[in-house]
């Protein structure tokens, strides 16, 4: 099937109407994305991602560190550095330019998606509330959303026309999640279990139970076999049965050639290419799972020998799979596995000059993320995606879910695909321990993607009712009160997203923006540099900062230029500063009474970190839900808050203050 490996011809764009037509709306979402791009303050994480990447930048190299993901954003940010200058905007501009690139997917689905199909998809990934925000923000979301879309496109294309090519974008695209962020577990595991139930049914399709029973005939009297039809909900049952095995089918479908022979089935299919090519890369990235049956295991760990343990595990792991690959096509695998690890290696290694982002990459992404799901940072109740889908995606969530139930019931495959996406990725995120508002982006592109889809699906029979001579009064009406709605849903979006991006976007009146650094700190940077170098004959004032509350960030990125100690709160108050010194402390670090005041003016107060108010919704239970409903205060409560969002006096924060000295 894949024996000529890359002798396809090139991937060809059709520069039509509806080509040109993309391209006006990815204009228009680049417009929407860098205009005014660094008015706001910069985020704690966005510091942090700015700052190691200047690092890299400035020559100091790169540490992989789970804690920030992986590697791909800071090397794509340090390149827009050395190419640009290090400033707010350029460090947004990749995940905007990024995010732009999303409008433009949807010509690779074009044969399924239809014209008004990839219209609709680009125009709803141009809008998206929650993919514009993210767009305009220094974090891995738009990257990864990438490459989750070139990881389905290429597994849907590939089960479609069996070319080369799409093995080879899946497995650049794989390697490209997985040094990206660890989202790509979750979407790797998707899509194999997808790959699960297609070899599935397509085995099932076969009559496998009338294959069994004719193995059976062998050995038992004939008369007590009675080979029927199965019916229905026996069929399903008969595939589910199968789900969990089928991968073991497919690695070692080589050794198997007695018994496909025998049962008569199919020369290998494109689903087991797939979840060979997916499976075998995907477990060589889940060393660490090893903990999990062994649960004493974290103790060996840190002990002399377990740094051997965890490189042999990996070695192991890989080897393992290696053979997989090599038996299944050992030419065709030989390739994509030096792409994806040439890809993977030069990315956590830094470009080989930090060999020990490596074993990093193999070991620790996956182990800290797995204990961090412990943690539950956020610690937000199970509905929590539910509301926000509600509050910043509805448009594209009622198109897609009461279409979506018509695609399941016409048999649609390719909406049943996109379906499975968002349906698959909203449980797991909704039962992951850590939710953040930040993985919207993972909901709100699958559903922008199966709206398009039921967009493109339903116009020609709305077209076809509507031109007909004479056309019923009640599908005029009808389609007329559809329009006007779906006409107010998009305004409505529209001001949603603006509202967000550009009217508050670093006031957290809303839980998207959850928290943020407050429009005081760029302010404020400003008149430390302009102090600090007030005295040219004597050199740069001291800085100190207090680290009390993760208070270091965003500092350290703002100042980067300049020399600053990051202190405790202990040496603040205990050590004779000097007299020039510039202080930077959270509020009560420094009480009214200590000595240190007296060489100083009165502290400049202002607002560090703050952040949404969620007491409200995080006491929500189903009977008050309920209840609410009933007696009309949760709307009214609901209302309210959409056409205000929430008083600035209630949110939370943590303040500081500067002291300048006299």
């Amino acid at each position: 099937m894949i024996e000529s490996v890359i002798s396809h011809r090139a991937i060809r764009f059709q520069f039509d109407r509806l080509t040109w037509i993309v391209f006006g709306l990815v204009l228009v979402a680049l417009t929407l994305r860098v205009f005014d791009l660094g008015a706001r303050a910069m985020h704690h994480d966005e510091s942090l991602h700015a700052f190691f990447s200047w690092s890299l930048a400035e020559g100091r190299g790169y540490r992989h560190d789970p804690l920030l993901h992986g590697p791909f954003q800071f090397h794509v940010i340090a390149g827009f550095f050395a190419l640009f200058g290090d400033t707010e905007t350029i460090t947004r501009l990749p995940a905007a330019l990024f995010g732009t690139s999303l409008v433009l997917t949807p010509i690779l689905f074009r044969r399924w998606l239809g014209t008004v199909g990839v219209v609709a998809t680009s125009f709803l990934l141009t809008i998206s509330p929650s993919l514009l925000y993210f767009s305009r923000f220094a974090r891995n979301e738009m990257f990864v959303a990438l490459w989750t879309v070139l990881l389905v496109c290429a597994v849907w294309r590939y089960r479609a026309d069996g070319r080369y090519r799409w093995l080879i974008m899946l497995t650049a695209a794989l390697a490209l999640s997985f040094a990206t962020k660890e989202t790509a577990y979750l979407t790797a595991a998707l899509l194999l279990l997808y790959l699960s139930v297609t070899m599935a049914c397509q085995l099932e399709s076969f009559r496998l139970h009338q294959r069994i029973a004719t193995v059976l005939q062998d050995v038992t009297p004939p008369a007590e076999i009675r080979v029927r039809e199965l019916s229905p909900l026996g069929s399903f049952l008969l595939k589910m049965m199968l789900v969990p095995f089928v991968w073991c089918l497919a690695a070692i479908w080589p050794l198997l050639g007695r018994v496909r022979k025998r049962w008569d089935w199919p020369q290998r299919s494109r689903e087991v290419d797939l979840m060979v090519v997916v499976g075998t890369l995907t477990a060589s990235q889940l060393a660490a799972a090893i903990q999990i049956p062994m649960g004493n295991l974290d103790a060996e760990l840190t002990t002399a020998g377990g740094n051997v343990l965890r490189i042999g595990t990996v070695i192991v792991v890989v080897l393992l799979t290696t053979v997989v690959g090599l038996a299944w096509n050992w030419r065709g695998w030989s390739i994509l596995a030096i792409t994806f690890y040439a890809i993977y290696l030069s990315l956590f290694s830094a470009g080989f000059t930090n060999l020990g982002g490596i074993e990093s990459g193999f070991w620790n992404s996956l182990d800290y993320w797995m204990a961090q799901q412990e943690v539950q940072r956020g610690n937000q109740p199970i509905f929590y995606y539910a509301m926000m889908l509600s509050i910043y995606e509805v448009l594209t969530l009622i198109l897609a879910l009461i279409g979506g139930m018509w695609l399941l019931w016409t048999r649609d495959r390719f909406g049943a695909l996109l379906l499975w996406w968002f349906a698959g990725t909203f449980i797991a995120l909704s039962l992951a321990g850590e939710k953040m508002p930040w993985l919207t982006v993972h909901l709100a592109l699958p559903l922008a993607f199966a709206a398009g889809h039921v967009v493109g699906k339903i116009s020609p029979t709305i077209t076809a009712q509507l031109l007909k001579r004479p056309a019923r009064i009640a599908v005029r009406l009808t389609a007329g009160i559809s329009f006007a709605v779906l006409a107010i849903a998009i305004a409505f979006t529209l001001q949603i997203g603006i509202a967000l991006s550009f009217g508050h976007p670093d006031t957290p009146i809303e839980p998207h923006i959850y928290t943020q650094t407050s429009p005081d700190v760029p302010r404020i940077a400003i008149q430390i540099e302009t102090m600090a170098y007030d005295r040219p004959a004597q050199g740069q004032r001291p800085i100190y900062i207090d680290t009390t509350q993760a208070l270091t960030w965003p500092w350290a990125w703002y100042l980067r230029d300049l020399e600053v100690s990051y202190v405790l709160p202990e040496f603040l108050r205990a050590e004779n500063l000097p007299e020039e010194a510039i202080v930077v402390a959270a509020l009560h670090t420094i009480s009214e009474s200590d000595p240190l005041r007296l060489n100083y003016q009165k502290g400049v107060h202002y607002q560090h970190r703050w952040w949404f108010p969620e007491q409200g919704y995080r006491q929500v239970t189903p009977r008050y839900f309920l209840s609410g409903i009933a007696d009309g205060s949760l709307v009214k409560d609901w209302w309210s808050f959409f056409v205000t969002r929430v008083d600035e006096s209630t949110l939370g924060s943590l303040d500081g203050e500067v002291l300048f000295p006299k």
